[in-house]
């Protein structure tokens, strides 16, 4: 009998966090992150830097892997996001609309679509603008060839963020019942938020569409000293039969370059 070969598990560099001691734009990130053997990145929207971005991913040819919902700078509030916000539609169509016309440009299918600060006291509210909004991004993405993501956070990371637990996220994707909105599971926020990582990952199965890790609890690189065990956890995403990117959203120790040394002690490559 012929053993089938072992799946690849594909990294993308996450531009939040990776090469930001090196680079204050996302386009100066992108070569960087290219020049260190990466082959994708995930960004925020580049607001102000939407040109330079375009032509430092035509140039470099890395994929463009995930991109954050268009946000608000300059709103406290809305900083994290517009999806879940009562009285925030119009800004979230606005938000959405933008954010797949950058993504048509630079051909990324994935949309992380941030929900945003809670207001205490409000959650009913914020739960129905939250699945109306989803439904209305699950149109919009398909007409587009594309998919959506929500992701659960952390209380401790982002304190009042709306969406932050893995139970609430599957009951909205549910009751949205759209195939392209899908759970982003990273798991460093699964850890804080639920642990049982092994269980979690099996029950949320099929409504899984993106995966991003780091260590737990500083955040680290995957090969620090933590809470997971990550080459036992990649194992189990082989297992899992993820063929996407798997974003790297963690704060380097000391570099981004010098932290890099973790693919290849757990056996991996870019």
């Amino acid at each position: 009998m012929t053993r089938s070969p072992r799946m690849a598990l594909k990294f993308a560099a996450n531009l939040n966090f990776l090469f930001t001691e090196k680079a204050s734009t996302i386009a100066e990130r992108i070569r960087l992150a290219h020049q260190s053997g990466f082959r994708a990145v995930e960004i925020p929207y580049p607001e102000g830097e939407i040109r330079d971005v375009v032509s430092a991913i035509r140039e470099t040819g890395v994929v463009v892997s995930l991109v954050n919902l268009a946000f608000d700078k300059s709103n406290d509030q809305l900083r994290f996001g517009s999806t879940s916000v009562p009285g925030a539609e119009g800004l979230f169509q606005k938000q959405l609309d933008a954010t797949i016309d950058f993504a048509k440009y630079v051909n990324c299918q994935k949309i992380h679509l941030t929900a945003g600060l809670l207001t205490k006291g409000q959650e009913t509210d914020y739960t129905k603008t939250y699945t109306s909004n989803l439904k209305i991004a699950a149109d919009s993405l398909r007409a587009n060839q594309m998919i959506g993501v929500i992701e659960p956070i952390n209380k401790y990371a982002v304190p009042g963020y709306f969406m932050n637990s893995y139970v609430t996220a599957s009951g909205v994707l549910t009751e949205v019942g759209a195939d392209n909105i899908k759970l982003l599971a990273d798991l460093y926020h699964l850890q804080h938020i639920h642990g049982n990582v092994t269980k979690t990952l099996e029950e949320y199965k099929s409504q899984i569409g993106h995966f991003q890790i780091a260590q737990v609890p500083h955040r680290h690189e995957p090969d620090t000293a933590g809470e997971l065990d990550y080459d036992y956890v990649f194992k189990r995403l082989r297992e899992f039969g993820y063929d996407g990117w798997i974003g790297c959203e963690y704060k380097p120790r000391t570099t981004t370059v010098e932290g890099l040394s973790w693919v290849t002690k757990l056996g991996h490559s870019l």
